[in-house]
């Protein structure tokens, strides 16, 4: 043991003057391991660009909220569990005195709603109107201020490769943006509520839902109501069409939408050459409810939808977004290919039974 104390006691000191050897040397060495960025005059492409990014957020988050939907009829917590059994989602202020626009399906069967504004403050809401087959709502919070809000655009002046932003609360969390473009402008239809989903690569994300999609003028043209799997991709209803239908709502109208009673599925290679059609297109008729608006008004099986209203159907999801944006009752003009001939039918729309389990045309 004597030998040994010895031999620690020299690695202890070698140790001890290596460090001091370099602290020395680090205090000697000149400051230059890295380069300190220097101010520049003037402003560059680069630099005014991100500086309008940031005007956009700073100018919009504000009018961002959070929408805590606690409780609800499927809800099994335990009361103490209530809070953090909640979905979340997103929303925008669109009137100072405290009015929301939000996704139906956050709020869907929400026992009770809380708003979480951008200052972090928590408050009550309930709902005034709601559409579910437009995926929208209107909520309310009571304040005794004024409240920052954002304008609404023109969803029919975007333009694929138009810049996009999405601002919300994705996965519960902090507010965020979201910055792209629009990858598809969506649809929408004169004299009805129906529509196709603008697309952009913005993306969009759980917790997102109700948020807005801006342009780069800082208004809403959309509102996202869904997102791919991965969310690398948001899909926003046009805000034209919400535009379209909040006063009747807000005056306490209630929408029963069309029904035709059809099961359609997509044209392919094989029928359009025996059917003659050139390019493929329209939505063949493989089923037709027995009693259903469909039946009473003479379309049949294997009937060829070609165009609803004059506008030209590609594709089955068409058939079930004309139909569905036109009120029950409304007569609808269909163009049918049937054995070779083409056909004109008029049709009156019904309503969507209690019993049928899927959202068809």
């Amino acid at each position: 043991m004597g030998a040994i104390r010895p031999v620690l006691f020299n690695l202890v000191l070698v140790l001890g003057l290596t460090a001091v050897a370099a602290g020395e040397e680090l205090a000697k060495a000149p400051l230059s391991i890295w380069h300190e960025g220097q101010p520049t005059d003037g402003e560059s492409e680069l630099e005014r660009l991100n500086r309008a990014f940031v005007e956009l957020a700073n100018k919009t988050r504000p009018a961002i909220v959070q929408v805590r939907v606690i409780g609800g009829p499927e809800t099994k917590s335990k009361p103490d569990e209530t809070q953090s059994q909640g979905s979340r989602g997103s929303g925008f202020i669109i009137n100072p005195q405290g009015y929301l626009l939000t996704a139906h399906h956050v709020i869907d069967k929400a026992k009770d709603i809380e708003v979480r504004l951008a200052d972090g403050q928590r408050l009550p809401a309930r709902v005034i109107t709601a559409d579910a087959q437009v995926d929208l709502a209107i909520i309310k919070i009571q304040t005794e201020r004024e409240l920052p809000i954002i304008p609404l655009g023109d969803s029919e002046a975007i333009r694929v490769g138009d810049l996009a932003a999405i601002f919300g609360y994705p996965f519960g969390r902090e507010s965020s943006m979201n910055l792209g473009i629009i990858s598809r402008t969506g649809r929408s239809y004169p004299d009805s509520a129906s529509y196709d989903f603008i697309q952009t690569d913005a993306g969009g994300y759980a917790g997102g839902s109700g948020g807005p999609l801006i342009n780069s003028k800082g208004h809403v043209v959309g509102m996202i109501t869904m997102a791919s799997e991965r969310g690398n991709m948001g899909f926003a209803t046009p805000i034209n069409v919400i535009k379209k239908i909040i006063p009747r709502l807000m005056n306490g109208e209630k929408f029963a939408w069309g029904w035709l009673g059809v099961k359609v599925s997509e044209v392919s290679l094989q029928q359009a050459k025996a059917l003659g059609l050139s390019p493929a297109k329209g939505a063949v008729i493989h089923s037709v409810l027995a009693g259903q608006p469909a039946e009473r008004g003479g379309i049949r099986t294997r009937d060829v939808i070609l165009s609803v209203n004059d506008n030209q159907v590609d594709s089955p999801r068409d058939i079930s977004r004309m139909i569905g944006g036109l009120e029950a009752g409304r007569v609808v003009k269909l163009t049918i290919l049937r054995s070779g001939k083409i056909l004109q039918l008029s049709v009156p729309l019904g309503t969507k039974p209690e019993s049928a389990k899927e959202r068809e045309a």
